[in-house]
């Protein structure tokens, strides 16, 4: 398959909106700041998913074991699997974490992590199978109350409903069955970041 490739982005990384900044302050002789300001305001509002720029400094990762790219916070971590799902379980797994804290060693069970997670876990399909048949075989009479049908960067997918603190997102990749699986479990005042954070991760997904 090959190996999993992690660096900085360079200038083919660079988000649109930062590029088109660049060309407005080299027609228009704008200052830097005024011209991203200017490129921002009139971008159009993100859907669930999408995002607006990917930070200069976050950092490219590309797996083709698992068949995923992203981008993520320089702070976060690589990681394998970090939720045990029933899914997860027969499945190749990648995640990047943020860990705000960690409890230490001798503190008992009842001690928790405050951390922020993405897992993408891809398995594939069978035969003549699909994303729908997928799920109203594992989810049957009770998948329109657990799940909405929404849209991933362009793709089909379902998301759990009533979502809060974690996330469950099912969606296809050519031949590949892929559950994505959130959660953002940390101190309140890094709440609002750590979930803006996701969105930005999920809005760069490129599936191989």
């Amino acid at each position: 398959m090959g190996d999993m490739i992690v660096r900085r982005i360079g200038l083919s990384q660079l988000p649109p909106w930062l590029i088109a900044a660049f060309l407005v302050m080299a027609l228009f002789g704008e200052s830097a700041a005024a011209a991203v300001r200017s490129v921002e305001a009139a971008a159009p509002a993100n859907r669930p998913g999408e995002v607006s720029a990917t930070p200069a400094d976050w950092i490219f990762l590309e797996d083709p074991a698992v068949g995923v790219a992203l981008f993520y916070p320089p702070e976060w971590s690589v990681e394998g699997p970090v939720a045990a799902t029933q899914f997860a379980a027969t499945a190749r797994c990648r995640s990047v974490r943020m860990v705000d804290f960690e409890p230490p060693a001798d503190s008992g069970a009842a001690a928790s992590v405050d951390q922020s997670y993405v897992q993408i876990c891809v398995t594939p399909l069978s035969d003549g199978d699909s994303l729908e048949s997928y799920m109203r075989r594992t989810y049957g009479e009770s998948l329109a109350r657990r799940f909405a049908k929404t849209d991933l960067n362009g793709a089909c997918a379902y998301e759990d409903r009533g979502h809060t603190f974690s996330r469950t997102i099912f969606t296809r990749a050519g031949d590949r069955l892929i559950q994505i699986v959130t959660a953002v479990a940390t101190v309140p005042e890094r709440m609002a970041d750590r979930k803006a954070q996701i969105e930005r991760i999920l809005g760069g997904l490129i599936f191989k």
